[in-house]
């Protein structure tokens, strides 16, 4: 069909075509995930747009935001922009997630920021673990296979992750049942836009805040 022919039809009809938003989310499934992504859905539907979501690592899915190849990211934390000045923080928290470390041995996990002999894994672009600082060596990874799957092997002492990534990763690994946690920081985490799409910020926010 011709678009001119095609837009006839859509004002006949008093249709319109929703300009699509492109946003980035973890890879996995999880209640979490799943809320956000209606709340997110619900806001974008109401202002006229149709989002689309794309499951994504969480390095490549940065990165692609930062280059405007995808218009936002479900969730990352709400100081984002403070390190990265080109991306838009949605002022709206909506959640809050708790950073954890978790080590088989409970002896690793004492002042274990101090300790450099200790080999310390978290996944790529996890903003609230690169964050942290320790005297350790950071080992990336892509997942948390990767990542706990390095610890039954030996080859890491502890892994950062979020509570609620982690939780039901670990208890569907009979292996993993005598792990142990140590709470490290609780983050808020926001919506993030590409500075392209800075005219629906404030529509967004009150959005968002309802």
């Amino acid at each position: 069909m011709k678009p001119s022919v095609l837009a006839l039809l859509l004002l006949a009809c008093g249709c319109t075509l929703a300009q699509p938003v492109h946003i980035g989310m973890p890879l996995g499934n999880s209640e979490f995930k799943q809320k956000l992504q209606q709340q997110l859905a619900q806001a974008y539907t109401a202002l006229g747009y149709q989002p689309q979501f794309i499951a994504l690592p969480s390095q490549r899915r940065f990165r692609l935001l930062k280059d405007g190849l995808i218009d936002a990211d479900l969730f990352r934390i709400c100081q984002l922009d403070e390190i990265h000045p080109e991306l838009l923080v949605v002022p709206v928290p909506l959640d809050t997630l708790r950073l954890n470390a978790y080590s088989l041995s409970a002896d690793k996990l004492v002042n274990w920021q101090q300790r450099s002999d200790l080999l310390i894994s978290h996944i790529r672009g996890f903003k609230m673990a690169e964050q942290q600082e320790f005297a350790g060596v950071r080992v990336l990874v892509n997942n948390d296979q990767q990542a706990f799957g390095l610890m039954l092997q030996g080859r890491v002492d502890l892994v950062l992750e979020d509570s609620r990534t982690a939780e039901p990763f670990l208890t569907q690994q009979a292996e993993l049942a005598s792990i142990t946690t140590q709470q490290v920081a609780d983050f808020d985490v926001c919506h993030i836009l590409n500075h392209n799409w800075q005219p629906l910020l404030p529509a967004l926010t009150l959005q968002l805040r309802q």
